[in-house]
C-alpha cells in the first residue's frame, strides 16, 4: 500500500501534463492538416479532440471549434460549418487578425442554409472590424430584403436530366453533335484515388454522344422526379413536379424568403432516388482521362482542340515527400489536338506551376482569348479569374480580370459566349448563397468589363453552389450545375429554358422636391413611358413614389403640378443595382404667378383641385384644416387670425372636416393660433404674399393651392414615421429619411417643451437577437441626427426589435411582404408638453 499510494499521486500529477501533451499534438496535427487544404483527416483530428472539450483551454477550444469550422466550410459542409461555427461563435468572442474571418464564413454559411436575417448580423459582426469593406457592407444590405434576386422565378424553366448519377456532375460543354461533363462516378479502378479535400472520387470527363437523349420524355410509368415535363434521372413514384418553383419554401420566422427543400417535393437522395443515370454515357478518351482528376475542359477550332483542368503532381514530386503529406497537388491546364480517333500532343500550358493551381479554361469563338480561374500571387482573393491573349504562336502573359470580376472570395467556371458575355460564379459578390452565377460583357478588344456584373438571380442562382453555366447568347437554354439537390460534394446538371424576361424588375424611389425651398411635395402625380406603354404614379405623404420598372430600359418621366412649371426627366436603370434601389430626385420649379390687372392676381386651375381666386383690392381667402398628429381633421377647434399689421383678431371654430375660412390682406403676416382642450397650442406663422422692394415696387409670390395644415399634439400621441429608409448598412439614415427627421425637428421647435419618445420596431423575420440589434441602432440613429437641432434630452431613443407586431405577423406566421413590411416601422411618442 506505501507503494501504490506514491505511485497513485505520480500519475495524477503527471497523468494531466501527459494528455495536455498529447492533445497539443493532435491540435497541431489537425492545423497542419488543415493548412495542407487535406480537409477530411483534418476534420477527423479535430472531431477527435472535440469529444473532450474540458481538456481543453479556452484559448485552444476556440482554435480547434475555428478549424474544424474551417474546414467544413471548404468542404462546402455547409450543415456542420454552422453547428461549429454556432458552438464558436454563439458568445461572440474578441477575435483578432485571420480569426475575424470567422465572423464572414459564417455569415456566409447561414446563408447557404437560407438565414439570410442571422448571416446579416455577423456580416454586420464582421464589419465592425472591417468598415471599409465595401463589398461585406453589399452583403449585409442584401440579406435586409434578398426578394429582388427571387422575383424573376417564373421566367425560367429548371429540369433535372438523365445524364445525372450519385456522384458528382458538373460543367457541361457542347462536342460535336453531343455533351461532354464532367464526372465523379469513376469505380473499380485498381489505384484508390482520393481527393484529399473530401475524400471524394477523383473526376475523370464523360461524354453524352447525341444532346438530344436529354430532351427526350421517359417512357410512361417510369419513375420520375422533380424535372418538369421532360425526362429526369431520379424521382419519387407520383410523377412529374415543375423545378422552377417546387424548391422555394414560402417566408419563415427567420428570413424573408427561404430557398430550400420542402414537403414531398423536396430532391432528395433519401426520398426513394435510384442512384443510376437513364441516359447513356461513356468516359471521354482514355487519353485525357488520367490517374489524377481531370476537370472542366473547353473545346475551340471546331472541336479540334481542347484545353482541360488536371491536377498533375509537382515536376519536384517524390516519395518521401509523398509520404511526409508535404506534397501539395496543384490545378494545371493542358491542351490536346485531336488527331484521327483520339487525342495527342497533350501539353501542359506554359504558365502553370507549382506554386499555385490554374484551372477551368473559357475561351473565345477564334481561339485566341482565354479566361481561366488561378490562385496565383497578386489576386484580389482565394481564386480569381484571369486571361491571356494567344499571338505569334504561344499564350501571352495571364492579366487578372480586375476588381470588377473579382472579389475577396472565390472566383471560378468561367464560360464565355459568342457574344462576349462572360459568365462565371463566385462566393464574393452578393449572393443568394455559396456560389452564384453571374455575368458580364467583355470588349473584345481591350477585354475591359463594359457593363455592370449581374447576378441571374433565381432559379438559376439558389442558396447552395450553382455555377458551370453553359448558354447560347441571349441565355435563351442550356445547362447549369448546382448542389441544390442534397448539398455537399453532390453535384447535378440541369436544363434550363428562359420564356420571360432575363431579369426581375428593378426598384427605383422617385423623390419629388420643391426646387427653391428644397421641401418635398406630396401627391404629385406622374406618368412614365417606355415601349409605348404609360403608367402613373403619385407621391406619397413624403414626397416619394416606389416603383419596379422593367428592368434595363429607358424611361421618359413627365411632371405636371399645379403651381409648378412641368417638367420632363430621362431615365434609364441599364446600370443601376440587382438589389439596391435606384433613386430619381426631382426638382420642380414654381410657375411665375400672372398678374392680369394692377390690383388683382389669378393663379391658374386644374379640375378637382383647390384654388384661390383674389379679385377684390389686396384681399382673399385663406384656409387651413387643423388636424391631429397623425393627419386626422380635428373638429370643434377654437382658431384665432391675428392680423400683425393692425393686431385685428378674427375667431372661428374648424368644422366637422377640421376646416376654417379666413380673409386676408396680401400684405399682412398673420398668426394662426388654434386651441382644444387637451391639446397642446399650435401657433403658426402665415406671411405675406405681396412685399415691396426699396423701391416701392410690389414682388408677389407664388401661393400653394393646398389647405394649410395646422397639427394639434397631445401627450401620448403615437405617431408613425411613413417612409424612414435605412442606407448602406441599414440603420444609417439616407437624404430622404433626414428631410422626415428635419420636419420633425421643426415640429419641436415649435414645442420648445415637448419631449418624445423614438420607437424602432423591426417585423418577425430573423432571430430576435439580430431584430433587436438592428433597432436599437436605428432608434439611436434617429436620435444622433435630431440632436442637431434640438436638445438632446428632449429625446429618448428605445429600440423594440420585433416585440410589437402591428398584425399577426409573428414568429412561425406566413404573411405577405406588405403584411410585414406594416411592422418594419419607426414612432415617436409625446410624452410632455406644455401646459394650456
Amino acid at each position: 500500500m506505501r507503494l501504490v499510494v506514491p505511485l497513485l499521486i505520480f500519475f495524477l500529477v503527471c497523468g494531466k501534463p501527459a494528455w495536455a501533451q498529447g492533445t497539443a499534438k493532435t491540435l497541431k496535427r489537425a492545423e497542419d492538416l488543415r493548412k495542407n487544404l487535406s480537409y477530411a483527416g483534418a476534420i477527423e483530428a479535430y472531431e477527435s479532440l472535440l469529444k473532450r472539450p474540458g481538456d481543453l483551454n479556452d484559448r485552444d477550444l476556440l482554435r480547434a471549434r475555428l478549424g474544424l469550422a474551417e474546414a467544413y466550410y471548404f468542404t462546402r459542409d455547409n450543415g456542420n460549418a454552422e453547428r461549429v461555427y454556432h458552438d464558436a461563435l454563439q458568445s461572440l468572442p474578441v477575435l483578432k487578425g485571420d480569426d475575424l474571418n470567422a465572423y464572414k464564413r459564417f455569415a456566409q454559411v447561414l446563408a447557404a442554409v437560407g438565414k439570410y436575417q442571422d448571416s446579416r448580423f455577423f456580416w454586420e459582426k464582421y464589419l465592425e472590424f472591417n468598415e471599409s469593406d465595401k463589398r461585406s457592407r453589399q452583403f449585409a444590405r442584401l440579406y435586409a430584403r434578398p426578394e429582388p434576386l427571387l422575383r424573376n422565378q417564373e421566367s425560367y424553366k429548371v429540369e433535372y436530366i438523365g445524364l445525372n448519377s450519385g456522384f458528382p456532375e458538373f460543367s457541361p460543354v457542347y462536342y460535336k453533335d453531343g455533351l461532354v461533363f464532367v464526372s465523379g462516378r469513376t469505380q473499380n479502378r485498381s489505384i484508390k484515388r482520393v481527393f484529399s479535400w473530401d475524400n471524394s472520387n477523383f473526376l475523370d470527363l464523360y461524354y453524352v454522344e447525341d444532346e438530344k437523349l436529354l430532351h427526350k420524355e421517359e417512357p410512361s410509368g417510369a419513375v420520375l422526379g422533380v424535372g418538369g415535363s421532360n425526362t429526369s434521372a431520379y424521382g419519387t413514384a407520383g410523377g412529374r413536379d415543375a423545378l422552377g418553383k417546387d424548391y422555394y419554401t414560402p417566408p419563415t420566422s427567420n428570413d424573408a424568403v427561404t430557398i430550400g427543400h420542402t414537403g414531398s417535393e423536396m430532391i432528395s437522395g433519401s426520398k426513394g432516388y435510384r442512384e443510376a443515370p437513364t441516359v447513356p454515357s461513356v468516359g471521354f478518351s482514355k487519353k485525357i482521362n488520367s490517374k489524377y482528376h481531370e476537370g472542366p475542359c473547353v473545346f475551340y477550332d471546331k472541336g479540334n482542340k481542347i484545353i482541360f483542368t488536371r491536377n498533375a503532381p509537382p515536376a519536384n514530386s517524390t516519395l518521401w515527400s509523398k509520404i511526409k503529406g508535404e506534397e501539395i497537388t496543384r490545378l494545371k491546364l493542358f491542351s490536346a489536338e485531336r488527331k484521327g480517333k483520339d487525342w495527342t500532343n497533350i501539353q501542359p500550358l506554359p504558365f502553370n506551376s507549382d506554386a499555385y493551381s490554374c484551372g477551368h479554361p473559357a475561351i473565345s469563338e477564334d481561339g485566341r482569348l482565354l479566361f481561366f480561374v488561378s490562385d496565383m500571387p497578386g489576386g484580389f482573393g482565394g481564386t480569381d479569374i484571369y486571361y491571356v491573349v494567344f499571338a505569334h504562336g504561344r499564350w501571352g502573359v495571364p492579366v487578372n480580370a480586375g476588381p470588377r470580376i473579382n472579389s475577396a472570395g472565390d472566383e471560378l467556371f468561367p464560360f464565355l459566349d459568342r457574344a462576349g458575355n462572360l459568365y462565371y460564379s463566385s462566393d464574393g459578390l452578393p449572393g443568394l448563397g455559396s456560389l452564384d452565377l453571374f455575368v458580364a460583357r467583355i470588349d473584345p478588344v481591350t477585354h475591359a468589363v463594359v457593363s455592370p456584373v449581374r447576378n441571374l438571380g433565381a432559379p438559376l442562382n439558389s442558396q447552395y453552389d450553382d455555377f458551370g453555366i453553359l448558354t447560347d447568347n441571349e441565355r435563351r437554354t442550356g445547362y447549369f450545375s448546382s448542389n441544390r439537390k442534397r448539398g455537399g460534394s453532390d453535384d447535378d446538371i440541369y436544363r434550363f429554358t428562359r420564356t420571360g424576361p432575363l431579369y426581375g424588375c428593378r426598384d427605383l424611389v422617385v423623390l419629388v422636391r420643391d426646387a427653391g425651398d428644397n421641401r418635398v411635395l406630396e401627391n404629385v402625380q406622374f406618368r412614365y413611358e417606355t415601349g409605348g406603354s404609360e403608367a402613373r404614379a403619385t407621391t406619397g405623404k413624403q414626397g416619394m413614389a416606389a416603383l419596379c420598372l422593367e428592368a434595363d430600359q429607358q424611361f421618359m418621366f413627365g411632371f405636371e403640378q399645379e403651381g409648378y412649371e412641368s417638367r420632363s426627366v430621362a431615365y434609364s436603370n441599364s446600370l443601376s443595382s440587382d438589389f439596391e434601389p435606384d433613386t430619381l430626385v426631382v426638382a420642380l420649379k414654381k410657375a411665375a404667378a400672372v398678374l392680369p390687372g394692377k390690383d388683382s392676381v389669378t393663379v391658374s386651375r386644374k379640375e378637382g383641385r383647390l384654388i384661390n381666386k383674389w379679385t377684390v383690392g389686396h384681399t382673399t381667402s385663406f384656409r387651413a384644416v387643423v388636424t391631429d398628429g397623425n393627419g386626422t381633421p380635428l373638429p370643434g377647434v377654437r382658431v384665432r387670425w391675428i392680423s400683425r399689421c393692425d393686431g385685428r383678431v378674427e375667431e372661428m371654430m374648424t368644422r366637422s372636416d377640421g376646416t376654417v375660412e379666413f380673409t386676408r390682406d396680401l400684405e399682412c403676416d398673420y398668426d394662426l393660433v388654434s386651441v382644444k382642450d387637451g391639446y397642446a397650442v399650435s401657433r403658426d406663422l402665415i406671411e405675406k404674399v405681396v412685399r415691396k422692394t426699396f423701391f416701392g415696387k410690389k414682388i408677389t409670390r407664388p401661393v400653394s393651392a393646398s389647405l394649410f395644415n395646422s397639427k394639434l399634439y397631445k401627450v401620448g400621441d403615437v405617431i408613425r414615421l411613413e417612409n424612414i429608409y435605412y442606407a448602406a448598412d441599414d440603420y444609417k439614415l439616407n437624404q430622404a429619411a433626414r428631410s422626415e427627421l428635419t420636419r420633425l425637428a421643426e415640429v419641436m421647435k415649435k414645442y420648445p417643451d415637448m419631449v418624445i419618445e423614438v420607437k424602432s420596431h423591426t417585423d418577425s423575420r430573423g432571430s430576435a437577437l439580430a431584430n433587436q440589434l438592428l433597432s436599437d441602432r436605428r432608434a439611436k440613429e434617429v436620435r444622433n441626427f435630431l440632436a442637431r437641432f434640438i436638445d438632446k434630452d428632449r429625446i429618448r431613443a428605445m429600440g423594440m426589435g420585433e416585440t410589437e407586431p402591428l398584425n399577426k405577423c409573428g414568429d412561425g406566421v406566413q404573411c405577405t411582404e406588405s403584411e410585414h413590411a406594416r411592422n418594419r416601422r419607426t414612432e415617436f411618442r409625446v410624452l410632455r408638453m406644455e401646459k394650456i
